[in-house]
C-alpha cells in the first residue's frame, strides 16, 4: 500500500516539474474557476494529516491546516509531496487509528487503521487527479501527462484485462 501512495505522489511530482507557478495558480474554467494547486493542496493536505493522525492514534481530515504555500508554489508542493513519501517509507499500516468525520448532522468517530487510511487517501488522490487532468489537458496542451494519472488501478486492471 505505501508504495502505492509512493508511486501517486511521484506522478504528482512528474507533473508539478512541469507547471509554472503562473499555470499552477490561474483560476480555470474548466474546472470551476479552481485551481490546479488548490487541489494538489488538498490532496497533499490528507497525507500530511495522515501522518500527524498517526502521531497522535486520531486522524480527523476535516481539521486540517490549510496551507496557501501548497497552493501557489510547485516547489512548496514539490518539497511537501517527497516528505510525504520518505514518511510512507516506514509505516507501521497495522497501527489502529481513531476517525473523526463531519456528517451534515452529526459528528462520528469510527475505528480505522494506517492501511485503511493509505488505501482512502490514494483513492482521494487518484480522484483529485482525474479533474487536475481534465484541466491540464483542456489548458496546458504542452504539459506530458500519462494515459493512467487520475485512473483508478481497479479499472485500469480492468483495461488491461479488456486489451488482452
Amino acid at each position: 500500500m505505501n508504495h502505492s501512495n509512493i508511486a501517486v505522489l511521484k506522478q504528482l511530482n512528474e507533473l508539478l516539474t512541469q507547471l509554472s507557478d503562473t499555470e499552477y495558480s490561474a483560476a480555470l474554467p474548466i474546472i470551476s474557476q479552481n485551481t490546479i494547486g488548490k487541489h494538489v493542496r488538498h490532496i497533499l493536505e490528507f497525507y500530511t494529516c495522515l501522518i500527524t493522525g498517526i502521531e497522535n492514534k486520531s486522524v480527523d481530515y476535516d481539521a486540517r491546516k490549510r496551507n496557501l504555500e501548497l497552493e501557489n508554489y510547485t516547489e512548496k508542493a514539490l518539497e511537501t509531496s517527497n516528505f510525504v513519501s520518505n514518511i510512507l517509507l516506514n509505516l507501521d499500516k497495522k497501527t489502529e487509528l481513531e476517525l473523526f468525520a463531519t456528517l451534515p448532522h452529526d459528528r462520528v468517530k469510527l475505528a480505522s487503521t494506517v492501511e485503511r487510511e493509505l488505501l482512502y487517501v490514494l483513492e482521494h488522490t487518484i480522484h483529485h487527479f482525474a479533474i487536475i487532468k481534465i484541466a491540464v489537458k483542456n489548458e496546458f496542451p504542452h504539459v506530458k501527462i500519462a494515459d493512467e494519472f487520475g485512473v483508478a488501478y481497479a479499472t485500469l486492471q480492468h483495461q488491461e484485462i479488456i486489451t488482452n
